[in-house]
């Protein structure tokens, strides 16, 4: 079989989950970094979605294409070598985990995007390595502008926002009851809800290396305080769970 290629952004919690899944199994991937706007073109070539939204991640293995995340990663129970991360007897739970981590992300994204659009310094270190000096300024703003209409994180209402997060951290800590995992192994319920904590404080680990303003952009500084317990168990979680075997490194897009 041909090697994958993981398309991804390499600050996105949704890639990060993916990565999660395919680095638990050992699998021998290539990773492509995407760059919103830029990318969207050969992304789209690539998927065969020509109307609509397209996002990232997406993993392209011999001739199949697999474009969300939670896709991505079931895959990977089949093509890996890992214990398995969706169990037949806990389908229903690692479902349940992971809407709820999303729920949490999707609200986070809208708080760390409207703080990316208020500082300038946070828009250039959005930007992966490959976009070339003298076009960083511009594409900075365009690229948080496309987000914003994107995802209509303008319509939004933040305090909303900050309010479904906190729900959803209060019910991860009574059930979680200071166990090592959500469930009674390590499943992708426990990678789907540590990454989502991701925009809440970011972990201190090697497969996510950003700068300062992108960990400020990414921190909630009131929640982060108040559920320092449920990050104390992320970053445990991370440093014996996250490897980082599969990964060559990211190409330029």
């Amino acid at each position: 079989m041909s090697r994958p290629l993981f398309i991804a952004a390499w600050f996105s919690p949704w890639s990060e989950r993916a990565r999660f899944a395919l680095d638990h199994h050992r699998i021998d991937y290539r990773e492509e970094a995407y760059v919103p706007m830029m990318g969207e073109p050969l992304l789209r070539l690539r998927t065969r979605v020509f109307r609509g939204p397209v996002t990232v991640p997406v993993l392209l293995h011999d001739g199949r294409v697999f474009r969300d995340s939670v896709e991505i990663a079931r895959y990977t129970d089949r093509l890996g070598k890992g214990t398995p991360l969706f169990p037949a007897s806990a389908e229903a739970d690692v479902t349940r985990y992971v809407e709820l981590a999303t729920g949490i992300m999707e609200a986070s994204r809208a708080l760390s995007v409207s703080r990316m659009a208020r500082d300038e310094r946070l828009q250039f270190e959005n930007l992966p390595p490959s976009v070339p000096a003298p076009l960083r300024p511009v594409f900075a703003r365009m690229g948080t502008r496309f987000m914003t209409r994107k995802y209509r994180l303008d319509a939004r209402d933040l305090e909303q926002d900050r309010a479904t997060i906190r729900r959803g951290l209060e019910q991860l800590r009574t059930e979680l009851r200071g166990r090592d995992t959500l469930l009674s192994d390590f499943t992708f319920a426990d990678i789907a809800v540590a990454v989502s904590l991701t925009l809440l404080r970011p972990v201190e680990h090697p497969v996510l290396p950003l700068g300062p303003g992108m960990r400020a952009a990414f921190t909630e500084p009131g929640l982060a305080e108040e559920f320092g317990d449920l990050l104390a168990w992320r970053d445990k979680l991370y440093a014996e769970r996250r490897s980082m075997q599969g990964a060559a490194g990211p190409a330029a897009a």
